[in-house]
């Protein structure tokens, strides 16, 4: 009994040594082409983005920015005309960005917070009262994150 286990056993290292060379000659000798394109979007799952970008926001006056526009366009830009009493900014409220009154602010979303200066074309929220200076802007699209 004995006798026959050892020549089992002695038979399989033969064996596991024939497969390693056989793995070797083919892994010498014979090309092996790719399933997948490793290139494609879809099996780059975890590669890591590109950073995104930081956008600087310089404070602006808007005695300038009014100066300027009558400049380009030849007119003056005129206050907000609210349409209804509701959809009046208070006056308490100044643009963060550029610091222009609330006449020149419009109620971008009909009361819900967000503000839109008509001076500066920044959108901002009436909350918020910190203004950030900097903003994340996606690499690829060019939004906000």
């Amino acid at each position: 009994m004995n006798s026959i286990i050892s020549i089992l056993v002695l038979y399989n290292q033969f064996l596991l040594t024939q497969i390693r060379q056989l793995l070797l000659f083919i892994a010498r000798n014979i090309p092996l082409k790719q399933k997948y394109d490793t290139t494609s979007p879809k099996y780059n799952k975890f590669t890591v983005d590109r950073l995104p970008v930081i956008k600087q926001f310089k404070k602006l006056d808007y005695k300038q920015l009014l100066i300027d526009y009558k400049a380009k366009h030849g007119k003056k830009l005129r206050p907000i005309k609210p349409r209804s009493a509701r959809n009046t900014v208070s006056s308490d409220i100044v643009c963060p960005r550029c610091c222009a009154p609330h006449s020149y602010l419009y109620d971008n979303t009909g009361g819900r917070g967000q503000l839109w200066c008509k001076v500066c074309d920044f959108k901002f929220n009436k909350q918020k009262k910190d203004f950030m200076a900097t903003a994340f802007v996606c690499p690829y699209c060019g939004k906000n994150l």
